[in-house]
Parts: structure tokens; C-alpha cells; sequence
């Protein structure tokens, strides 16, 4: 796979101080998708420049970008051949995709508006979350089709198992089961391969009620266990065997101290097991607008008896 799906021991917790790793000086005042794959290669979009910036094997020095006809790019997802996928699709409706070491991009999918979420599947399937059209739409990228075909979402906005309201991040599990980040419906969404009607398993509806606010993002670990980017609380939570729990951002207040985030939108793991975070709209008093990827360091011991101070 090409993104990073670390294994935790039990008794894992992160720092609650996060480290700055960029701010709106390299990435822009609206960045929100970031993908980190397992060469620690980080990659986010930079909305306010139309551009893709991208960190190589860990660098904390920017070194490279990509600059094509980008209109708002808000999520992004790269493959494990390398290709960049890129929503374009505010303005230019379309995702695009960039080839390794790339000089020009191609349309992957005609969507209607931006992708918020965008996920490749192991079998090939190019997944857009269309937050105007209250639906997830895929494409199969091997093939001669050009129409993508809607697998989560009936068009209207709404509660309901078939519905969904401005959906955000999307997960793929190598079942084919489909999670979304039902952002309006503060509800993440489990959708079978090939069935219409979801199953909630966190938040509004779900059989044990925890409450979210805007969920804009999520990712699972090795062991299956969810990750949720809970934006309007400020604040990423985690499921355990003893049910969820909080991480970053525990007050539910928005701040920008280090232990504080402010509508993060979109979190990565490293190989290292260290959490990205794209925080949206974080206000230093000194600095003006200033957005930042925010990386809490992992304390605790990876099951390959890696340890880390």
C-alpha cells in the first residue's frame, strides 16, 4: 500500500505538544489535504497558489512543487507507482493526475465540484467524496469508462442510511468497505462493498453515541482501529477496544498554543507513527493568519521493538 498504516502497541499515546513543521509561508493561507507515503515523501495542497508542495523522505526543508491549472485543491492522494492525484475540480471539475517526476497531468475523473476526500483502492478504483453533490463517486482507472458511477450518497443532502451531507475524507479498506467522514450528519458512515445503505459506527445514529462536529477526515491503523479528524471540536479522537477516546485537542476549545488546533481538516501517519495534521485556521496574535501541519512525536513502542523518545 502506498500510505502508512503503522502497528501500535496497546499502550501508545502521543505527545500533546505538537512540533510546527510548516506554515502558510510554504504551503499558502488555505492548504487542507496531505498524504504521506511510506517514505516518509509528505505532499499537500497549497489552495491559495494552485499548487502541490512536497517534502521527500522526510525533509523538514520544502523541496519540490508542482504548478499546473489548479483551482483550490483540496484533497490529494499518491499511489505507490508514484502518481499524484489532485482534486481540480472547484472551478475545472475534474481530478488530475501526475505522473513521477511530473511536467504535465491528465483528467482522471470528471467530477461536479471539489473532491473533498480522494481515494485509490488496491483494486484500482479512483474514489472521489463530492461535497456538492452529497455523494461518493468512483471510477475504475484501468478501464475504457469515463462516466464515474455513484457507490455512497443518493444527490440530496439528508440523515438517512442512503444519504449523506457534504461528505468529507474517505477510507477504503482492503475489503472494499467504504468509511466516509459524513461532515454535516456529524457521523462517520460504513458503506459494504456493493450495498446502498450505511452502517453509522461513530457519532449521530451509531449504537454506542459519541458526539462530533464536522468530522472532515479518517484513517485507520494495522490493527483497524479509527482515527476521526474531528474539526468542529478541534481535536482528533481515536476507537480502542474500550471504545473512543480523545488524543489532540482534548479541551474542545480552538487555540494556537502547541497542544491546540483550530478546524484541523486532514491527518497522515509516517512510518514512524507520528500524526500530520492539516490545522486550517489557526490565528497566532503575532503572525496574522497562519496555517500549520502540526506533528505530534509518537511515545511509546512500535511492536518491531522500535522505540522512540
Amino acid at each position: 500500500m502506498p500510505y502508512n498504516q503503522p502497528k501500535f502497541d496497546a499502550c501508545v499515546s502521543w505527545n500533546l505538544n505538537a512540533i510546527t513543521f510548516a506554515s502558510n509561508y510554504s504551503v499558502g493561507q488555505q492548504f487542507t489535504g496531505i498524504f504521506v507515503n511510506t517514505q516518509n515523501t509528505i505532499y499537500t495542497t497549497d489552495r491559495e497558489n494552485g499548487r502541490i508542495v512536497i517534502w521527500y523522505n522526510g525533509s523538514s526543508t520544502l523541496t519540490s512543487t508542482v504548478i499546473g491549472d489548479l483551482l483550490n485543491p483540496w484533497s490529494i492522494f499518491v499511489t505507490i507507482q508514484g502518481d499524484i492525484f489532485v482534486d481540480n475540480g472547484h472551478s475545472n471539475n475534474r481530478i488530475d493526475k501526475w505522473t513521477l517526476n511530473p511536467t504535465n497531468s491528465t483528467r482522471a475523473m470528471k467530477v461536479n465540484g471539489s473532491c473533498t476526500g480522494i481515494f485509490v483502492s488496491s483494486d484500482n478504483n479512483l474514489y472521489c467524496s463530492s461535497i456538492r453533490q452529497h455523494r461518493v463517486i468512483k471510477i475504475k482507472l484501468d478501464s475504457n469508462l469515463t462516466i464515474p458511477i455513484a457507490v455512497a450518497g443518493n444527490g440530496c443532502p439528508g440523515p438517512v442510511a442512503n444519504m449523506l451531507d457534504h461528505p468529507h475524507g474517505i477510507f477504503v479498506d482492503t475489503s472494499f468497505n467504504l468509511y466516509v467522514a459524513d461532515s454535516h450528519n456529524n457521523r462517520i458512515q460504513h458503506f459494504p462493498p456493493n450495498q446502498s445503505n450505511a452502517i453509522t459506527v461513530v457519532g449521530f445514529g451509531a449504537i454506542v453515541y459519541f458526539i462530533l462536529n464536522r468530522p472532515t477526515a479518517i484513517v485507520f491503523d494495522a490493527d483497524g482501529y479509527l482515527y476521526i479528524v474531528d474539526s468542529g471540536n478541534h481535536r482528533i479522537i481515536q476507537s480502542t477496544l474500550d471504545g473512543l477516546r480523545c488524543l489532540v485537542g482534548c479541551s474542545g476549545e480552538n487555540g494556537i498554543t502547541s497542544s491546540q488546533l483550530h478546524n484541523p481538516q486532514t491527518m497522515a501517519f509516517d512510518n514512524n507513527g507520528n500524526i500530520f495534521v492539516t490545522d486550517l485556521n489557526n490565528w497566532p496574535f503575532s503572525f496574522g493568519k497562519r496555517v500549520r501541519i502540526l506533528k505530534n512525536w509518537f511515545c511509546g513502542a512500535l511492536y518491531r521493538d522500535m522505540t522512540f523518545s
